[in-house]
């Protein structure tokens, strides 16, 4: 089990959902099954069209919603994953993902923005009070 932080550096401007696109091609061009939490609906479908779009060079294949029926390795929700659906979740949400012991990791992406710095301070300490020390990648795009 581990817990990895992402955190864009200032000036990086609206590379977090970029990020987490990142995140999860590197996760399935490994072989692992992706669960990528969003915030919201609107934010399901944004990450649908970057993971089509963010790099010239991949293909990331996905499905959204929570459809148990997809054989995507990569499903992009704003639910709260199932340890069924996925061996690593990426998450771009505000909360934490409460059954993080479920999964083989957990990558939290930290947008430079003021309320998506104390988001991520606030999932931070959730980790921290179960037990679990999070590793922190400063990233610049």
């Amino acid at each position: 089990m581990r817990i990895d932080f992402y955190v864009l550096e200032s000036g990086s401007g609206s590379g977090r959902l970029k990020l987490a696109c990142r995140v999860v091609e590197k996760a399935y061009t490994s072989g692992h099954s992706v669960y990528l939490r969003a915030r919201d609906d609107a934010e399901v479908r944004t990450l649908d069209d970057l993971l089509w779009t963010f790099s010239q060079s991949s293909f990331v294949p996905h499905s959204c919603g929570d459809n148990d029926k997809t054989d995507a390795p990569v499903r992009i929700s704003h639910l709260a994953p199932r340890p069924e659906q996925a061996e690593i979740v990426v998450s771009v949400a505000d909360q934490p993902v409460a059954d993080y012991s479920s999964f083989i990791r957990v990558a939290e992406i930290v947008g430079d923005e003021e309320a998506e710095k104390k988001s991520g301070r606030t999932r931070y300490r959730f980790y921290r009070n179960h037990g679990i020390e999070p590793m922190t990648h400063r990233i610049s795009l």
